[in-house]
């Protein structure tokens, strides 16, 4: 790309081959780039396309991602994520910026592990290990009381003090490991295999102090959240001093924000609990014998009610059962009268029965005889004859309807010939 030569022999550029130039300089002096900046400033048209910033402290740069490429970026693409871009530097002449255009994405530091988060978490709440409803509650006077924690940190140190404070003499029972680094997490999910394989223990507490989201990695780790969830004794995490819980909380059946908190919801403050069940005792009593002097009154009463009430009651059911006695001397009365009137009804209607079917049965018999009289065997036999004619034995009703010369059957009461037609005499 050249310049046009102007005066003195000066190169003159128009903004648009300036900015070719400069694209071509990218092309060929910078090539493919590696960038790493915190996405801000993210913008997902219709289009398919990402168009973002990367920045750190002092500058920013404008970035895109086309749709094509999209499919690289997978869940790094969000905003506030740090991430690690790879891409090539393009000028955009119509406003003469230059931008990054990216064709890779990667998550970078805490950003990868917040992705690796809430990737397990979806995970493992689809499994049910977070359901709220296979929590267990806290013992009330927990016996034994197992800690899993770092032998030298301050977490351990004020749960121990507080338990102490609240309740002396507390048995607790401290299984040391590492809460942080590698290897912390194999020794975490180890501590609650084995204090579940010996037993003995009413809880199980998982403390340590605060940190950020890598120094408590330990406690996201899948194999500590199984082992956590898979727990048959009731389970206690105090971890961290943040808003943010770790997974291993979650799956735990109780959570408390600090190791003193933790102490506090497991031991009850003897003292305390001490007065306040005198103040249950005393309470009680004055219930009781309130209870006791009501009950002696109302009793005191109902006798007194059942003494007066009594010869009334008495008079009051004698009477009474005179009156019902009364009562069913007259309804077997009138049961006796209506039985008797049902045997009247009875034996009119068997009258009643067989005078109608005698009367039934003549009227069959009359027509009986007048159905055989009308017979056609009994009409041939008084002298009638039936004609008939042509392969189906039609009947010949009408004189008009034969010919001279046709043949047709002619039958009588006592058997049939055959005729010839030879005169046909009609009546008009």
């Amino acid at each position: 790309m050249t310049a046009s030569s102007g005066l003195f022999g000066r190169e003159i550029y128009t903004p648009t081959k300036l900015a070719a130039r400069v694209q071509e300089s990218f092309d060929q002096e910078i090539g493919s780039v590696w960038v790493e900046g915190e996405i801000s400033e993210l913008s997902l048209p219709p289009s398919g396309h990402a168009y973002f910033c990367l920045k750190d402290g002092q500058s920013r740069l404008k970035a895109v991602m086309w749709k094509g490429r999209r499919s690289y970026a997978g869940s790094a693409l969000s905003e506030g994520l740090t991430v690690l871009a790879r891409g090539r530097l393009a000028v955009y002449a119509p406003r003469g910026e230059f931008q990054l255009v990216a064709d890779y994405l990667e998550p970078r530091g805490e950003g990868a592990l917040r992705l690796a988060f809430e990737k397990l978490k979806a995970q493992l709440e689809r499994e049910g290990l977070f359901d709220p409803g296979r929590k267990r509650p806290l013992p009330f006077w927990p016996r034994r009381v197992a800690v899993v924690s770092s032998p030298v940190g301050a977490a351990v140190r004020d749960f121990i003090q507080t338990a102490r404070a609240r309740m002396p003499g507390a048995d607790i029972c401290l299984y040391p490991v590492r809460v942080q680094g590698d290897g912390a997490a194999a020794e975490i999910a180890e501590a609650l295999a084995d204090l579940n394989a010996w037993g003995g223990f009413d809880l199980i507490v998982i403390t340590r102090g605060g940190g950020s989201l890598s120094d408590l990695w330990a406690f996201n780790e899948e194999a500590v959240v199984r082992a956590v969830a898979a727990s048959r004794t009731p389970t206690l995490a105090a971890i961290g001093h943040s808003t943010d819980l770790s997974l291993a909380e979650l799956a735990a059946d109780h959570r408390a924000i600090t190791p003193t908190a933790a102490a506090e919801a497991v031991f009850r403050d003897r003292a305390a609990l001490l007065h306040h069940v005198d103040g249950l005792r005393a309470a009680l009593a004055r219930s009781l014998y309130g209870m006791l002097e009501l009950r002696r009154e109302r009793l005191e009463a109902a006798r007194r009610r059942l003494s007066r009430g009594l010869t009334g009651a008495l008079l009051d059911r004698r009477y009474r059962f005179e009156y019902l006695l009364q009562r069913l001397e007259r309804f077997e009365g009138r049961l006796e009268r209506d039985r008797q009137h049902l045997l009247a009804l009875h034996d009119r209607l068997g009258r009643a029965m067989r005078g109608r079917l005698a009367a039934q049965a003549h009227r069959l018999e009359k027509a009986a005889v007048r159905l055989h009289d009308l017979s056609p065997e009994n009409v041939l036999r008084r002298g009638y004859a039936l004609v008939t004619r042509g392969p189906g034995a039609k009947p010949v009703a009408s004189a008009a309807s034969l010919a001279v010369g046709e043949e047709v059957s002619v039958r009588l009461a006592d058997g049939a010939f055959t005729s010839v037609i030879t005169n046909i005499e009609s009546r008009s």
